[in-house]
């Protein structure tokens, strides 16, 4: 197991191929997900990395623009805050075949994320744009104290999530969000000032600043207005 400070999730573990990747995860439901990255022209060389054994870190884990293809071969755990994010139109994956734990984590643009367990968030999480679909799905059950979801970024969770959801209405098709994302600068009344837009709305970019940075999001009393936070709820 790799036990890091802070890192960029490609440089660790070892350089692989997309053949050697494709045998690991034969027969695995999430093996099509490679078919993107072995269809050029126009893409650029790609990053592909196995960490055998998983990751355990006590600082902060990001990836680099992509496009990339990362197979954790056991837990990933980060008590900092895990950012799995691509430039824009560019693909990445990362198969985590165990549980992933990180204190807060964002996601967005080609981002791919597909866990073999359970995702356990201890704060906040975020998803963003989505270029070619960002999503992270979870074969266990996934937590968070807080998700909040733009309009083309999705989770989901065979065993269900149990998280308070702010996201656009209707985007769902069994699980609706607490608190609709719907731009309407309505976002006075639940969030504190400083992660607000001019508009009134919630700043992403501000909001995840201040979930690394242990600061509120929220409005004093309003996590304690939406009881089935602490639910779990299924999103398929």
């Amino acid at each position: 197991m790799s036990f890091v400070t802070s890192e960029k999730l490609e440089d660790l573990g070892r350089a692989a191929t997309l053949a050697e990747l494709r045998s690991h995860l034969h027969l695995h439901p999430r093996e099509a997900e490679l078919d993107t990255f072995e269809r050029p022209p126009g893409l650029a060389s790609c990053t592909v990395r196995i960490i055998d054994g998983g990751v355990d870190s006590p600082g902060n884990i990001d990836t680099g623009n992509g496009p990339y293809v990362i197979l954790v071969d056991g837990p990933l755990r980060t008590s900092g805050h895990l950012g799995l994010w691509t430039d824009d139109y560019l693909p990445g994956l990362l198969v985590v075949r165990g549980d992933l734990h990180a204190r807060t984590l964002s996601f967005g643009n080609g981002a791919r994320v597909f866990v073999d367990g359970s995702v356990f968030v201890d704060d906040c999480l975020f998803g963003q744009y989505g270029d070619r679909n960002a999503v992270l799905a979870a074969t266990g059950e996934l937590r968070a104290r807080a998700s909040f979801l733009g309009t083309t970024a999705r989770i989901y969770a065979d065993g269900g999530v149990r998280s308070l959801i702010y996201a656009p209405g209707g985007s769902w098709e069994t699980l609706e969000p607490d608190i609709g994302n719907e731009g309407d600068g309505d976002g006075a009344g639940f969030f504190d000032p400083t992660v607000l837009d001019r508009y009134g709305d919630l700043d992403f970019k501000r909001a995840i600043q201040a979930a690394r940075e242990g600061r509120p999001l929220f409005l004093p009393g309003v996590e304690e207005r939406f009881p089935a936070r602490l639910t779990t709820r299924q999103t398929r």
